[in-house]
């Protein structure tokens, strides 16, 4: 049975829940990795990998694909490296290593808090947290192409407005829909707080990076989406999925603003924009 934890991370596959790492009410880090059969109702630990908590992960195929998270409390450590978790196999490898010295290396900076999600060839992930004695926020954006293993910074096309800088935000990957239609991600909510009283700020806006041609984001490009009907009040730590079921449907639940806690749920229909 798996520790009592929050900050890890789970995906769903295989008719199974793998849940990985964490962090104890005593901030220890957890490496630890679960899987919990949909059919027997059982947990079964697997193989272990390094500690991290406030992490991000994927189903891609048959594999579980992680990226960054803090990985030491003191000193404070984060990560950039691209864990993959092999489901057939019981291995974790390591898809990429993590560079946060070489001043031409592209690559997002070591975060965590951040989103990652899957668009086509690319992994895609955007904004996040980093701490150094000071606290950073990143409004950025890459792609980590599956078939080169090499970063692309996604600069923005057109229109060079993007979100804020932001954490602990959501995420969803769109596909494309029909010809003409936009392939990409969409984000929401999050928070940025710039360590002086009063300026906590959460967000309840959207927006979508995306672009016509799916798979091929590096001509992708910010738009601002417009919310209708009952909108979530601005939070973070929230979570967002995808309905399997009916396309264009995704839930919400929970999260928090301003140190108060959420139990709701949102049914949010997402139409794909057409240019």
């Amino acid at each position: 049975m798996p520790r009592k934890r929050h900050n890890h991370s789970c995906i769903v596959g295989m008719n199974a829940i793998y849940m990985f790492g964490g962090q104890t009410d005593s901030d220890a880090y957890l490496g630890d990795l679960w899987r919990f059969d949909l059919n027997t109702r059982q947990w079964s630990e697997l193989a272990t990998s390094q500690p991290r908590h406030s992490h991000s992960a994927l189903k891609h195929e048959k594999s579980m694909i992680v990226f960054g998270g803090r990985t030491g409390l003191k000193p404070a450590v984060y990560s950039n490296e691209i864990l993959v978790y092999d489901i057939d196999s019981n291995v974790w490898s390591s898809l990429y290593s993590g560079d946060d010295q070489n001043p031409a290396t592209v690559a997002p900076h070591s975060r965590s808090y951040t989103s990652i999600v899957q668009c086509g060839q690319y992994l895609v992930v955007y904004g996040g947290y980093w701490w150094n004695g000071k606290e950073h926020y990143f409004d950025d954006t890459f792609g980590f192409c599956l078939n080169s293993h090499e970063w692309v910074k996604l600069s923005p096309l057109g229109d060079e407005r993007v979100p804020r800088s932001r954490n602990r935000h959501s995420a969803l990957s769109l596909p494309a829909t029909d010809v003409g239609s936009m392939s990409g991600m969409i984000i929401f909510g999050g928070n940025f707080y710039a360590n002086r009283k009063g300026t906590d700020k959460f967000f309840g806006d959207a927006w979508l990076f995306g672009s016509l041609v799916e798979g091929s984001l590096t001509s992708g490009k910010w738009s601002k989406v417009t919310l209708l009907g009952d909108i979530p009040c601005p939070r973070g730590h929230h979570t967002w999925a995808m309905d399997d079921q009916v396309a264009g449907r995704t839930w919400m639940f929970g999260g928090e603003a301003d140190r108060q806690r959420f139990n709701d749920l949102y049914e949010i229909r997402v139409e794909v924009p057409t240019v």
